[in-house]
């Protein structure tokens, strides 16, 4: 008999602690393991995965606030401020894209190839239109929602407007779609109209489809600017620009009118002009400000300034006695008077009244070059007059040093230099005035903070000397070359020139001349000057005083019935 012995056997019991111990074991690991992710994820790459959920999520925009109001300097409203809405879209979060193309296409006109663009670009916010008027703005809310077409975001904001459309369009300018000036005072006085922009977030709502906004940083509004600027002396210089323009068949022309008294400018009024209403359908060159960028040569204009130089320093009187015939040697170079015509012996004063170039050279010549020179510069030509208006010329007056031979006789015509309009108007208001060279003011008040009437750069001349060169002037336009210019019941003082244009590299063009006036009335007490300036007349002829001279009596004669200013008054 044998004895067989079997080998154990696991019980079930066993078998099942075994497995328990595994589970356990691999429970664990799994914990540990999201348990480090959570570290990993909510400490370690915490500010990681914030900020993208916060791009993703939270998109921080701009809103600028409402602007200051632009008004002329009795109140009238040349700019302001209206609400409006801007359109942008969630492209990822959207629903119906098609349907959205459609609706914006229909309401804003917009191509649908331009659309499907925007509305297709991988972003959270995508700027579809800004500043439309909110009534469309609402009309299109409302289609999307009862088509459940989400994924449009609307952010109420500003739109400029501008009630007189192109009135001083190339003063005031205009501001762009992000709320900016971009041209003129809107540029120039940006930050005092712009305030402090609202900052908000726009974020993403709990269902993916629509946003609220949340403000993050509340702005506020602008300061309004009152200007010196009249509109309707501003429409009457316009309107007489544009009529002159057209008699003479000329490029263009431009007209400065100011206080000479405070330098204050009433009117800046050219012939190019745009709609600020729709600017963006303007050109660089009607948007240009010809009194402060355009270069001109001022002709005989600046014997005005060579003769109070002259008066200034001692070296002429009025009756002083010079050789005004045609034609005077300077370096090999023969220079003459308009039209080569001959004067014989003549005074001072009638070299003024007739325009007499070989006269005026021959005073130069007692003057001397450093005198005139610097008589020049403190006139304020060669340099910026301080204007608040953005794209000032300097102009071009040479040092001294740099003079050649034929320079002091060229520059006492008002040959070899350029000035801007601001500069010729300045410098004569300074004579108007009884010497003093003022800072030329466009703004009148700032929020309720009213700026001073006149700023004094300095004294240019003594005022004897300012008094006896008025005189002349007066003159001038009573029996001699500006004679167009005289306005019935007052008496003006005014200077005419017509100066041959250069081209560079090419000397003098034939046939193309500036032509210009400058004069103030009442001529012993001003309150009006101002400053026309022609270029290229086709007419004949050309000279100033027979172009620009009637277009200054046409607006001073307006101007002075606009105002009341009795004749009777001032004569």
């Amino acid at each position: 008999m044998s004895i067989l012995i079997s080998p154990p056997q696991r019980t079930k019991t066993h078998s099942h602690q075994w497995r328990a111990r595994i589970l356990a074991f691999l429970l664990i690991a799994f914990a540990l393991l999201i348990v480090g992710r959570l570290v990993q994820l909510q400490v370690v790459e915490h500010d990681r995965f914030l900020n993208s959920a916060q791009v993703m999520q939270e998109q921080m925009i701009e809103l600028m606030p409402q602007r200051g109001a632009i008004y002329d300097r009795s109140g009238m409203l040349l700019a302001f401020d209206v609400r409006a809405v801007s359109i942008a879209v969630d492209s990822f979060n959207m629903t119906k894209p098609e349907t959205i193309i459609a609706i914006l296409a229909s309401e804003l006109g917009l191509a649908g190839e331009v659309l499907r663009d925007l509305i297709y670009r991988p972003s959270y916010f995508t700027w579809i239109k800004r500043q439309i008027d909110p009534s469309t703005a609402e009309l299109i809310q409302q289609q999307a929602e009862k088509e459940q077409a989400y994924g449009l975001i609307f952010l109420e904001t500003w739109k400029r407007c501008y009630p007189q459309e192109s009135l001083a369009s190339n003063i005031i300018g205009f501001v762009g779609t992000d709320g900016y000036g971009l041209e003129g005072v809107e540029l120039a006085f940006d930050k005092i109209l712009t305030g402090t922009p609202t900052y908000v977030y726009v974020v993403q709502g709990a269902d993916h489809r629509t946003y609220h906004t949340t403000v993050v940083e509340q702005g506020s509004p602008g300061q309004d600017l009152h200007l010196t600027i009249d509109a309707r002396l501003q429409f009457i210089c316009e309107e007489e620009i544009k009529y002159g323009v057209e008699k003479f068949r000329a490029n263009d022309g431009f007209v400065v009118l100011l206080d000479p008294q405070t330098c204050a400018i009433l009117a800046m009024a050219q012939l190019q002009r745009y709609n600020l209403n729709s600017f963006a359908e303007s050109t660089p060159y009607e948007r240009k400000n010809l009194a402060v960028n355009f270069l001109f040569e001022p002709g005989s204009v600046f014997k005005a300034f060579t003769g109070l130089a002259a008066l200034d320093y001692g070296v002429v009187s009025p009756g002083d006695s010079f050789n005004g015939n045609d034609g005077i040697r300077v370096s090999n170079h023969i220079m003459h008077n308009s039209g080569n015509e001959s004067f014989g012996t003549v005074t001072f004063a009638e070299i003024i009244e007739h325009s007499i170039n070989t006269g005026m050279i021959r005073v130069a010549q007692r003057l001397g070059e450093e005198r005139l020179y610097h008589s020049l510069i403190s006139f304020g030509f060669g340099q910026q007059t301080g204007i608040a208006l953005p794209g000032e010329e300097v102009g071009i007056l040479r040092d001294v040093e740099e003079w050649s031979k034929l320079a002091l006789a060229a520059t006492s015509i008002g040959q070899s230099v350029a000035v801007t309009g601001i500069q010729l108007a300045r410098a004569t208001a300074a004579i108007a005035n009884g010497g003093l060279l003022l800072e030329p003011q466009i703004i009148k008040q700032i929020g309720e903070s009213a700026k001073d009437d006149s700023v004094l750069v300095h004294r240019i001349g003594a005022a004897e000397s300012c008094t006896i060169m008025t005189e002349l002037l007066q003159q001038a336009v009573e029996t001699g070359t500006g004679t167009p210019a005289a306005v019935s019941g007052f008496a003006v003082a005014g200077k005419t020139g017509t100066a041959q244009k250069a081209t560079p590299g090419q000397g003098y063009a034939a046939g193309k001349y500036t032509s210009l006036f400058v004069g103030y009335l009442p001529a012993q007490k001003p309150k009006y000057l101002a400053l026309v300036v022609l270029d290229e007349v086709k007419t004949l002829p050309v000279w100033g005083g027979y172009t620009a001279g009637q277009i200054f009596h046409d607006i001073t004669s307006r101007v002075v019935n606009a105002e009341h200013l009795s004749p009777a008054v001032v004569y």
